[in-house]
Formats: C-alpha cells, structure tokens, sequence
C-alpha cells in the first residue's frame, strides 16, 4: 500500500479532506502530462494510507510529477492544497499500457543483431508508455542488442543499441589521405566497430597494425 506523506499536521477536528480526491487529483496531472487519453492506457494512484487525515481544502487541489517531470511506469506526484491550510502529499501513479509489441520468439544474448526473424508481433500489457517499446520491425534494421532479451520478452528501445558494420577478421579497404592524396590498401579488422568507432586494423601487404575509424561497412580511414 502506497504511503501518502504530508507536509501538514493531520487534522485534529474539522471536515477532512477525501483521499479519493487526492488519488484522481493525481492521477488526472499524469494523464495531462502524457497528453493523450488512449483507451488502451492505464493510470491509476495507488491507495494512500488509511490513516490520513488531512484537514478539507477550500481550493481545488494541485499536482505535478516530482522530480524531472517526466511520467514513467512508476511515478511519483506532489498534490498540493494552497488555500488556508496548506498541505502535500506525495502519491504513486502507476502507468500500464495495453498494445502490440515486439516480441522476443527466442533468448537472445547481449550483442545479438537483429532481424524481423528474431521476432514476433504480440498484444501485451506493459508498465509505462507505448513509446518505451518497439513496435515496428522497421526499427530493428541497423540495431543489436545491449542487454540480454528473454524468450517471450517485449523489446524495449532502450535495449537497442547501433549495430557493428565491420567484423573482426572481415577484409576491409584502408584509406589514408592527406594534403589532397589519397592511398588505399587492403586490410583486415581486428576488432568489431560501429560507424565512428575506432579499431585496430592490420594492412595485409606491411603486416603493420594500426587503428582507424569506422566509415562505412567495408571502409577504414586512418587519419593522417
């Protein structure tokens, strides 16, 4: 059960506000925040503490989401009263979404890259947004993994990560220009790299091992 904390002495006597208000008070400052009012979203306050008593607002209540205020599966809200007496409690919001996602048909390991094959399309309910999951195969081209995925587990975008376009030991073309010249040779990656990184590659006619940057998937520039 979800602990409402106020800032305000509980009411001794007098009319009492009801903590049902508190929790749609809440609730509504989530739903206003994300924007949307899809039926396949689920917003809901948590129960505060039946021992709650706050004295009765004689204005309509507040909310924001504490922290960064941005919603997430678990958030935490500030309901304020301003008026006479003043008083905040923090309320639990939890965010579930019902849609179809991208699902894992196999475990997949970290640095596993993807294909549509990896997965399947399937209705779930999900804590938090639809916009923290991937929906759309499309989304895969390019990508691999940065954790570990198990079978039947939806697919995050924050489990994906750019995709090696050179291999170890894939032959490559090294480039190194300077002052307008430009010279190519043959060589092998050493190590894996993504555009941009920087691996070792070893030039196959001098054996000599240097490092260079990704520039596309079969093209090593050595800066000179």
């Amino acid at each position: 059960m979800a602990l409402g904390f106020a800032t305000a002495a509980l009411a001794a006597a007098g009319p009492t506000v009801d903590v049902s208000s508190i929790q749609s008070t809440a609730e509504r400052a989530v739903r206003h925040e994300i924007g949307h009012t899809d039926a396949s979203l689920m917003v809901r306050a948590q129960p505060l503490d039946p021992r709650l008593r706050l004295a009765q607002c004689d204005k309509p209540l507040s909310a924001a989401i504490a922290g960064d205020g941005q919603p997430r599966a678990r958030t935490t809200v500030a309901v304020h009263c301003d008026g006479a007496t003043h008083w905040t409690v923090y309320v639990t919001v939890t965010i579930d979404s019902e849609f179809t996602v991208l699902v894992a048909k196999r475990a997949l390991s970290r640095d596993a890259e993807l294909g549509a094959a990896d997965f399947e399309l399937a209705r779930r309910q999900l804590p938090g947004l639809t916009t923290d999951y991937v929906t759309d195969p499309a989304t895969l081209a390019g990508q691999r993994l940065q954790r570990p995925v198990a079978s039947g587990e939806a697919l995050t975008l924050g489990a994906l990560t750019p995709a090696n376009v050179i291999h170890r030991g894939q032959q490559v073309t090294l480039i190194a220009a300077s002052g307008g010249f430009e010279v190519r040779m043959s060589a092998v990656a050493l190590s894996d790299g993504r555009l941009a990184d920087r691996i070792r590659v070893q030039n196959l006619s001098s054996q000599r091992v240097v490092e260079g940057i990704v520039r596309s998937n079969s093209v090593v520039e050595v800066p000179l």
